[in-house]
Order: structure tokens, then sequence, then C-alpha cells
């Protein structure tokens, strides 16, 4: 993780005229324990501010331009050049200030309290600090948040999403699809066929896994036709935390710019995303979800049966979720649970054809 850049002092009096402490005096900060991962994010940290009538403190989340993300370098000279000028990194401010009026009651996005560029590389976030967040635990919680991001995509796609529409709808599905699954995961599984003894995900998950990604197109075809709406885009448990204040409020966090998806995209990392125990609660769980995503949909004023949601969740959870179990290397049962769910649910909606098996 890099330094925390430097701020200027106009954004230090403004985050602290915001948090109510009166004139800025002085600030340390604090890296919080944060394991970087993506390409757009260089670290997360806790400033502490004094005031003339007060203290306060902040989460600073640094946005980086991708070309600063290590990873980066093992790309292919012309992949490589397609991601630097194609990913968003940089207007997660603007998402924000776009998501918060499209907000139903019951959500709220966090608080931005400050913004600033740092060179062309760099840009850094000065967030409201949520402190120890608590993350959902039981079912009627997550079938609450459902219904809530159903009645977000709905308010948001009858308001019309403009950061959204600069991309072509599914674009990072299908980036998902071309540069993760094909360039790299159906590799990762074609090399447990070989060493088969070497490996602890089942071989008749493996060819099914194989045999979906023969049938990607399909997929992305499929999806492309039904309804499309702006998304969260990372919709997982630890995203959508309990207000500290209020425990009927659920709070949005790390809300990014993302293309428009299929109805039912971001039921995928809610039920499938890190932390999260919704398919260890019941298949009947994941049911009632669904059928609460479709309810919060037409609260939002857009109506659609939860066949196209089911459609629209499993189709695009299939290719994002499905195929992590290629490089996991943690929580593996879980990892191979989630595959087996997504991979037979693609085959019963039909929207992959049922691998006939030679014995």
């Amino acid at each position: 993780m890099i330094e925390l850049p430097t701020p200027d002092e106009s954004t230090l009096c403004d985050v602290a005229q915001r948090l109510k402490i009166g004139r800025y005096v002085d600030h340390s900060s604090e890296p919080l324990d944060f394991d970087v991962a993506a390409p757009g994010t260089a670290g997360l940290w806790r400033v502490r501010i004094r005031g003339d009538r007060g203290q306060g403190t902040t989460v600073v989340k640094v946005l980086r331009h991708p070309v600063e993300w290590p990873p980066l370098a093992e790309f292919p000279p012309e992949a490589r050049e397609f991601f630097l000028q194609t990913f968003p990194w940089s207007q997660d401010p603007e998402v924000l200030a776009e998501v918060a009026p499209c907000c139903p009651e019951g959500f709220r996005t966090v608080e931005l309290l400050g913004a600033q560029w740092h060179g062309p590389h760099l840009r850094s976030m000065w967030l409201e600090d949520l402190g120890d967040v608590q993350i959902f635990s039981t079912a009627a919680q997550f079938e609450r948040a459902a219904r809530l991001l159903g009645a977000m995509a709905g308010i948001r796609a009858a308001a019309g999403s403009p950061l959204s529409q600069q991309f072509d709808d599914g674009f990072a599905l299908a980036m998902i699809a071309r540069e993760r699954v094909e360039g790299m995961d159906r590799r990762l599984l074609a090399g447990m066929m070989v060493d088969a003894d070497d490996h602890v995900v089942p071989r008749d998950l493996v060819e099914d896994l194989l045999w979906v990604g023969d049938h990607i197109d399909r997929l992305l075809l499929g999806l492309g036709g039904l309804p499309q709406t702006p998304v969260h885009g990372d919709a997982a448990p630890d995203n959508l935390v309990v207000d500290p204040d209020d425990d009927r409020t659920i709070v949005l966090i790390d809300l990014a710019q993302m293309p428009r998806h299929a109805v039912g995209f971001d039921l995928g990392q809610l039920v499938f995303g890190r932390h999260s125990p919704v398919l260890a609660l019941g298949e009947d769980v994941v049911d009632r979800i669904v059928d609460e995503y479709a309810a919060g949909l037409a609260v939002g004023g857009m109506p659609v049966d939860a066949s196209v949601v089911w459609a629209g969740f499993v189709g695009s959870a299939v290719i994002r979720n499905a195929f992590e179990i290629a490089g996991a290397t943690t929580d593996v049962p879980g990892r191979i649970a989630a595959a087996r769910y997504l991979v037979d649910k693609a085959f019963d909606l039909g929207l992959v054809p049922c691998r006939e098996v030679v014995r």
C-alpha cells in the first residue's frame, strides 16, 4: 500500500467543517488493515482531524489509475492497453452523488466529506467513518436487502444513469467473461482434468464448468436480451452494512462506476460474494431473495416477472462467481457448493444446454 497522499489544507478545512469540529488545526493518519486487490484502489486510512471545537475521524479511500496496479504487468500488451483505456477508476465521488437521491427508504450511501486529486493518477475520497461495521447474518436481513436493491435498481433505471451509460450494457461482465474466464479460469480448469488427483474440485463439476465456458457467448447474448438496470456492482455483504446510528438502515459503501447489467445482477454478490452465508442458510433463502428483489423492482416502478430476475441473477453469477473455484485458495468447500448450485441452476433454467454425461 502506498503512503497517504498529502492533502491540501483546503481539503482538511472542508472536511473539518463537515465534521462540525470548527477550524482545522492538525491531523494524523493510520492505514487500515485492508487487502489491496482492486485495480482502482490504492489503500484505506483512518484520519483523525483536530479542530478548534473538537475532533473527528474520517476514512480516506485513495483511488489510483490502473497503470499503477502491479498485476497489470502480467497482462498481454493488447489486453493491457485495452484495460487501461476502459477501466473506470476515478469517478466514485460522482457515483455517490448520483446514487444518493435514488436510495429507497432503508438505504443510504456513505457520506462523502470531500475529494481531492493528487496529480493525474491518484484521487482521494474523504468518507464518513462508520466505525466497526456490522454485516448481515440472518435470512431476514438478506431478504430485506434484496428488496431494497431491487427498488433502487428500478428507481435508478427510471431516473437514468449518465455514469452507467458511458459504457455498453453488460460491459463489465463481458470483460470478466473474456479476460478472466476465457483467458485464465478455463485453462486452470483444463489443468485440473489432467491432474485430477491433485485437486479437491470434483471432476464432474470441472467438466460442467468447462461445458458452461463453451457456451459463454450464449449466456452473454441471453443476458443482453433482458431488462437492464444500473447496479451497485459489488453488493457483497461487507458493502451493505448496518447503519451504526439506525439498525433499520443499510449503508451502501464501495460504490463504483459500473455499466448497466441485467436485472438480478447484484444478487450474485449478495448471495455468493465475500463473507456471504446465504447458500449455507438454505436454498429456500435464495428463492425468497429472488422473490424479494422482484418485489422491490415493482416498488421502484419496474415490474418484472421473477423468472426474468432468475435468468439475470443466475446467468450473471455463473460467469462471475462459479468460475472463481478455478483459482480459489480460501473457502474452497464454499466455492465448490456455489459453483455446483449455479451450474445446476443454469441447466435447470435453460440458460445453458444440459451436458450429456458419458458413462
